[in-house]
């Protein structure tokens, strides 16, 4: 599926009808097609469209997670602030809520 991310963080989807387009939202997951406007709003269900982007999220996010941890092994420690700037300050906090990862006065290390 042909998914194209807009400047406002919404994505279009391409429909089986060649040059229609649906609009995803993926914050309330919300979709224009249909099969989520007809059906699956009713029951707060997702869409194949929406099921796609969060697909996509999910693998980006997992990709960035694993950057981070493959950083961090090289180096052993890394200064928070150097991490902060690479990847962005949310992955940073996820891994240390999941506890991945830990941050002392200022350097993170691998949680063993």
């Amino acid at each position: 599926m042909k998914l194209l991310k807009q400047k406002d963080n919404t994505y279009k989807a391409e429909s089986h009808t060649k040059g229609k387009y649906y609009t995803i939202d993926p914050e309330k997951e919300t979709c224009t097609c249909p099969h989520y406007k007809f059906r699956l709003a009713k029951v707060h269900g997702l869409c194949k469209h929406i099921q796609a982007v969060k697909d996509k999220s999910e693998k980006k996010d997992k990709d960035t997670y694993n950057n981070i941890i493959n950083h961090i092994k090289e180096n052993k420690e890394v200064d928070s602030l150097e991490l902060i700037k690479k990847f962005g300050e949310e992955p940073i906090d996820n891994l240390l809520s999941r506890g991945d990862i830990t941050e002392k006065q200022g350097k993170i290390t691998l949680l063993n």
